[in-house]
């Protein structure tokens, strides 16, 4: 059987249409069960920063522990996560975002009560180039920023160098900096930024925090 190029045109405009639309009702139907396990991510990162590993339950865990806030910043409204620590005490979870080599880097990092020591961080990102720059979200690497500390001596804020060739080799103090990532320098740098770039604007906040511990 010989067809027109006019039925076949018309039996293709069909089914690219049909196809269209169960793509389209696929993709709108699965928006809530994304953004459900996108909250989940989170609120299991921030757990994490905070000390909590392996958490079964993270959704009603992070309810009991966990407070999402708004606190205002010199410039703009800044997000802020409290946390209560194992040992009681709070945590308070900075949310990062910056950018790696080949697309956007994220993560938390959660500051003892005192307001200058660091409990724990975690990290993400989108591409970057596995065994070299995506190494940022392995837990040897991550484990590095527990115990140390976001201001100096004199209580300037210092943030956290990530060092190329390590730490131990350079002249950053051992509580201010982390050993890079070998053969992720761009990555590194990047995440040295990000963490330097978000943290400050919650400077003010920790310095609060820092002078109520003091005067205690």
């Amino acid at each position: 059987m010989k067809f027109s190029n006019r039925y076949i045109f018309i039996f293709i405009t069909i089914i690219v249409v049909i196809c269209a639309a169960i793509l389209t009702f696929a993709s709108v139907g699965l928006q809530p069960f994304q953004k459900a396990n996108r909250e989940r991510e989170r609120m299991s990162q921030i757990l994490q920063a905070s000390g909590y590993v392996n958490v079964p339950d993270v959704i009603g865990f992070y309810k009991k522990v966990a407070s999402d806030t708004i606190i205002k910043g010199e410039k703009e409204e800044l997000p802020l996560i409290k946390v209560k620590a194992k040992n009681g005490d709070t945590n308070y979870v900075l949310p990062l975002r910056g950018k790696g080599l080949w697309g956007p880097i994220w993560g938390f990092i959660a500051v003892k009560s005192d307001g200058k020591t660091v409990n724990g961080a975690v990290f993400d990102h989108k591409s970057e180039t596995p065994g070299l720059g995506a190494e940022i979200n392995t837990m040897k690497f991550m484990a590095q920023f527990e115990g140390k500390l976001l201001f100096d001596e004199q209580g300037n804020f210092s943030s956290i160098k990530v060092v190329k060739g390590g730490v131990a080799n350079s002249n950053i103090a051992p509580t201010n900096g982390v050993d890079a990532i070998s053969g992720g320098s761009i990555t590194s740098k990047g995440l040295e930024k990000m963490l330097e770039d978000c943290i400050i604007k919650y400077v003010p906040y920790l310095k609060e925090i820092q002078n109520k511990t003091t005067t205690k």
